[in-house]
């Protein structure tokens, strides 16, 4: 039997009193009570009670999970795992709930499918609290601000999602419809293009049409024959995606221009070095052309006589001892070009002998074309149909069948967190866009994000129709297209209108693909009479309304959102209204010199992609988490002469070794002891040559140096703790390259070797006059196997007012920092630190756990027994109202040495890898060991003890009552567990365990639950115990969390009583009430006997004097 005393206190302005409950003794008189204003405070003098709980026993449960993850539905993101909703607190009703505002749980495994026991990154707290919401309807669930998927390990530094609304062309995954004709086959070739996407890979020159630049690939890209793309441009300008092609000359040359139709033969002559007969002659093109005599009537001769002729956009040539005739599209037989070139052969009477004798055909030839059309109107190349097209000539297949044009245009969604596919149709002119997009409306019901490719986008040569290139356009603003012009025709300097100039409106409209079109010729100089002349044309093209704004710009309007077109015909009124290819919603036409185009569907800078066969990104957000998982990636320095030096800038460091011939590459990672440096000479090993070992990566950095001991060359360990003697080594941020202008993200990574001789360091590296000669400084920052966080311009004027700033002021700075002793946290210890570090944060800082209206009696952060201390602190925070539930490391052996090192922190020592238990309270019980149960899919994994006792302890409180133990073969059989055991820290196995009689004593002695298997029975808690060390009633759960139950119901009973007169009917009252509540408890099996006093004897003058009400109750409870 236990002796219970505690004491309430009622504070109020009118008339406060004291309530008190006593197991034993009595407050003393001159007791200070905490209110300060009206409220109820509850105490326990000696001994206490257990926390609430009955039939309304709500736990809490503080956890870490993936951010952004999907709702349980599967659709949608879970609210919960929103960054802006990290640390808040939610009350959760169903397993149902619980998947949809936090997602399903989420446990590791290997590519075989192998759930990784004991993962950090493993969602254990989530999976506990949907354990316990299989037998409560109510918990409520914390998530600390911590994204565990950016802990996974990754060789590769993480970048920055793109911003929303991003457009990306995939040039990894778009097809470009380049299909390359064959006159021998009659067949096409697909061909698969280069796609330039660097300013690197170009060479900038001018357009002769434009003035446009044009991006020409360099010449050691490709070799002859190839294709490629140049999606290439300067910040906001367009990006044409020009087609090249690689000639015989190595030369790339525009597809469709006349370097490329000079590129490929129009006519091949079928006889090798032909016998040629002077005097004999053929008309080419209209243009007479003889055999010349001999010496000269060769095939060479012959050539020179063609080409001596000038022909027009002909060009003659022998190719291995054959006659070749190049043409262009200037060629022509009748002063036309609209057969973008044709070479007619005609013999005059000694004409037939030399066509013979060369080996060619007295008819029409072609030139060579590019050619761009849906599938559907393939091009007709062969010799029998019209215009017969050489082999070389390319038709673009604008259809995204058939090998055809299908480009992979993405777009950011931050809502989805991925890229999203656009729909790119080809349309040929803008007409034919509206009309596909918006047949009735004319393009005023285009949905802003419309895109579309146009593929006669170049300027790069005179004749742009034939020439390959094209161009993307979205529609950027829905409705009608209003364009207002930059200047003020007749204010502020600006130009006035020019009688008898005139130009060209084309405008599209609803129900037809063609443009209507007249021209606007001027009939005054101001801006009414401009507004006059266009309104003149209406009724040819209509919709299209010119007008003036409050400030005096001219203003385009098509009603119905579609295109207009404006061509200067005389003079430049355009660009005098103000219009220019740089007014918002204008750009110059691609397929007309001069015109204008004015339309919803812009380029640059309007819209604007990155192409690219990687996703575009950007420099990581501040403070994103990078796990920086090498383990062979380790920059270390050394003090020298009261600096740091990189390690092999030094010949004679303090114990007299030259490191300037020590391993090549840097420290030496092996998982045993190197017998020699790891070059390919094998070279022997030198005093100060460096060993980390990568066997035992739980330690890591194991880290030892080659000395010569007692006459013996050997690998001696360097004392990682050590940050004090010269033999030590210290752990810092010292720099990430050898040099202030190497990017964090977008460079290379710096080599091990670069850093071995570089003594560059960042401006936050340690101070080296603290440390002793000798010392070497691990480089966190550079090195491996921890986590880092970015810092955006981390190195600015206000944090180093006096220190000259590198070129680059962002960097890696090391997050998961150093382990009390000094050395670093490494490996999954690293990943860890940063978790524990949330969590802390989380619940010390969040507002949540310490509100009124949040009623819980059970606390519990799975996994993670380093927020014990913690969750007692919050504990006391609620007056000992919350009883706390904490865990045993998962990877703590069954070892009677390990398991008292851990209860009893080894003397202040920890484990190797794990803090001991540092915390101790009447209200906080741990257990031990953990166990294996399943997830949401079935699989087994292995979870902390605190999954088992939270069920277990709440389905005991709905079938007795919060003051009845939780253990044993009645209230303690465990129901969500499969079998018992720890995860062996070596292998990362789980180890079944039998918890034996000996070792539940040893634990029992220590304080710590042992969880066992009882045959016949099941799994089942057999401890009762608080991890308090000092012997008392309170040192039993159910005693605890009786108090703890008492705790809460006096204050609500106290609560009651605020504000009322502290009298002998207000006196009655509470006794009775108190009395009705010890009377249940009785009934209830929680005490046998009690007493309550609240009278003058404890309300004295004095007490009444300072607002406070005292009731005095003394209780014996069951131990």
């Amino acid at each position: 039997m236990g002796y219970l005393a505690t004491d309430l206190y009622v504070g109020g302005r009118c008339t406060p009193f004291f309530v008190r409950i006593y197991k034993y003794m009595h407050l003393k008189k001159d007791s200070t009570m905490a209110l300060t204003s009206p409220g109820v405070e509850v105490t326990v003098i000696d001994e206490s009670q257990y926390i609430p709980s009955a039939v309304n026993t709500v736990p809490y449960f503080l956890i870490a999970t993936a951010q952004n993850k999907v709702s349980g539905a599967g659709v949608g993101v879970a609210a919960g795992t929103l960054a802006a909703n990290a640390n808040k607190t939610y009350l959760i009703t169903s397993q149902r709930d619980l998947a949809a505002t936090f997602g399903v749980p989420f446990f590791y495994s290997t590519t075989t499918g192998t759930p990784i026991n004991g993962y950090e990154l493993n969602e254990y707290g989530l999976l506990a609290a949907y354990s316990a919401l299989g037998i409560s309807n109510r918990a409520y669930v914390q998530r600390a601000d911590i994204d565990l998927t950016e802990l996974t390990a990754s060789l590769v530094r993480p970048t920055g999602t793109p911003p929303n609304g991003e457009y990306w062309l995939d040039t990894s995954a778009s097809v470009w419809g380049i299909q390359e004709w064959n006159q021998t086959t009659a067949t096409f070739t697909v061909k698969t293009p280069i796609v330039i996407t660097s300013m690197n890979d170009v060479v900038e020159s001018t357009s002769p049409v434009t003035n446009a630049p044009v991006y020409t690939p360099v010449q050691t890209i490709g070799t002859i024959g190839d294709y490629a793309i140049a999606a290439v441009s300067n910040e906001n300008e367009d990006a044409h995606n020009v087609g090249w092609y690689k000639n015989m000359d190595n030369q790339w040359v525009n597809v469709g221009s006349q370097d490329w139709q000079m590129s490929w033969p129009t006519i091949q002559g079928s006889v090798t070095n032909p016998t040629l007969t002077a005097g004999q002659s053929i008309f080419i093109n209209g243009t007479s052309v003889a055999v010349p005599i001999a010496p000269d009537n060769t095939l060479t001769g012959f050539v020179a006589a063609v080409n001596s002729a000038s022909i027009t956009g002909v060009e003659a040539a022998a190719v291995s001892g054959k006659f070749v005739i190049y043409s262009n599209s200037d060629a022509t037989n009748d002063g036309s070009t609209a057969s973008y070139g044709v070479v007619s052969i005609q013999p005059d009477a000694s004409g037939t002998a030399l066509c013979t004798a060369l080996g060619i055909q007295a008819i029409e030839y072609y030139s060579p074309i590019y050619f761009a059309s849906y599938s559907y109107y393939c091009p007709r190349w062969r010799t029998t149909d019209t215009t017969p097209r050489p082999t070389g000539s390319v038709w673009g297949n604008m259809s995204p069948v058939n090998n055809g044009l299908k480009l992979s245009l993405k777009k950011y969604s931050a809502t989805l967190g991925t890229w999203v596919a656009q729909n790119v149709p080809a349309y040929f002119t803008g007409g034919d866009a509206y009309y596909a997009l918006d047949p009735t409306g004319g393009g005023k019901n285009i949905p802003v994000g419309t895109t579309y490719a146009f593929p006669r986008a170049n300027f790069a040569e005179t004749d742009p129709l034939v020439s390959m290139g094209l161009e993307i356009y979205e529609c950027v603003r829905f409705g009608q297209l209003i364009v207002t012009g930059d200047t003020t025709p007749g204010q502020g300097g600006d130009s006035l209108f020019t009688v008898g100039n005139s130009f060209l409106i084309q405008a599209t409209e609803a129900g037809q693909s063609t443009y209507n079109s007249a021209t606007v010729t001027l009939t005054g100089t101001s801006i009414a009479s401009f507004i006059t002349d266009v309104s003149a044309v209406s009724a040819t093209v209509p919709y299209v309304v010119a007008s003036v704004n409050s400030a005096g710009n001219m203003v385009f309007t098509h009603t119905q959102g579609g295109q207009i077109v404006l061509t200067d015909v005389t003079g430049t009124p355009i660009s005098t209204a103000g219009f220019t290819a740089a007014t918002t919603y204008c750009r110059a036409s691609s397929t007309a010199v001069d015109s204008l185009v004015l339309s919803n569907f812009c380029s640059a800078p309007e819209f604007e992609y990155t192409a690219s066969d990687t996703a575009p990104d950007q420099d990581p957000a501040d403070g994103r988490l990078w796990y920086y998982s090498a383990v062979n990636q380790v920059d270390i320095m050394i003090q020298n002469n009261g600096a740091w030096y990189g390690y092999q800038n030094v010949s004679n460091d303090v114990r007299g070794f030259d490191l300037t011939g020590t391993n090549a590459t840097g420290p030496i990672v092996a998982a045993t002891a190197p017998t020699t440096q790891n070059d390919v000479a094998l070279s022997p090993l030198v005093y100060g040559d460096l060993w980390l070992d990568s066997s035992d990566l739980e330690n890591y950095p194991k880290l030892y140096r080659w000395e010569l001991v007692d006459g013996v060359d050997q690998w001696v360990a360097i004392d990682t703790t050590d940050q004090v003697t010269q033999n030590g080594i210290l752990f810092a941020d010292a720099r990430w390259a050898p040099n202030g202008t190497t990017d964090p993200v977008a460079d290379p990574f710096p080599t091990i070797v670069s850093l071995l001789t570089s003594d560059y360091l960042d401006l936050d590296a340690p101070e080296p006059t603290l440390y002793p000669q000798g010392m070497l400084l691990f480089n966190t920052r550079r090195s491996g196997y921890n986590v880092k966080s970015y810092q955006n311009n981390y190195f600015n004027a206000t944090s180093y007012p006096d220190a000259v700033l590198p070129t680059v002021t962002s960097t890696w700075l090391t997050a998961s920092g150093n382990k009390q002793k000094g050395s670093m946290y490494s490996g999954r210890l690293a990943q860890r630190e940063m978790v524990v570090k949330a969590l802390k944060s989380g619940l010390d800082t969040a507002l949540g756990p310490r509100e009124d209206t949040a009623q819980y009696t059970l606390i519990a952060t799975p996994a993670y027994p380093e927020l014990i201390p913690n969750m007692i602190a919050l504990s006391n925070e609620r007056n000992n109202t919350l009883f706390v539930v904490g865990d045993t490391p998962m990877r703590l052996s069954g070892s009677g040495n390990d398991l008292v090192a851990w209860a009893t922190n080894n003397n202040g020592l920890g484990l190797p890898t794990e803090d001991g238990q540092i915390a101790t309270s009447n209200y906080c019980a741990t257990f031990y060991p953990s166990c294996t149960t399943t997830d949401l899919g079935g699989n087994t994994v292995v979870q902390p003890p605190s999954h088992m006792m939270m069920r277990t302890i709440i389905r005991s409180d709905e079938v007795s009552y919060p003051w009845l133990a939780p253990a044993g073969t009645r209230r303690g059989v465990v129901d969500n567990a499969t079998q018992l055991g720890y995860i062996d820290a070596a292998t990362g196995e789980f180890q079944p365990l039998s918890v034996s009689q000996s070792l539940r004593d040893i634990l029992y002695e220590h304080n710590v639950n042992p969880i066992t298997y009882i045959p016949g029975i099941g799994i089942t808690n057999f401890g009762n115990k608080t991890s308090t060390t000092v012997t008392t009633a309170l040192d039993r759960i159910n005693v605890a969390r009786l108090v703890a139950f008492l705790r809460g119901r006096l204050e609500e009973i106290g609560k009651l009583y605020l504000f009322e007169p502290n009298d002998q009917i207000t006196r009655n009252e509470i006794t009775n009430t108190c009395n009705s509540l010890m009377v249940d408890l009785i009934a209830k099996r929680a005490i046998y006997d009690y007493l309550v006093v609240c009278d003058l004897s404890n309300n004295t003058p004095a007490r009444i004097d300072r607002n406070e009400l005292w009731v005095d109750k003394i209780g014996r409870a069951h131990v």
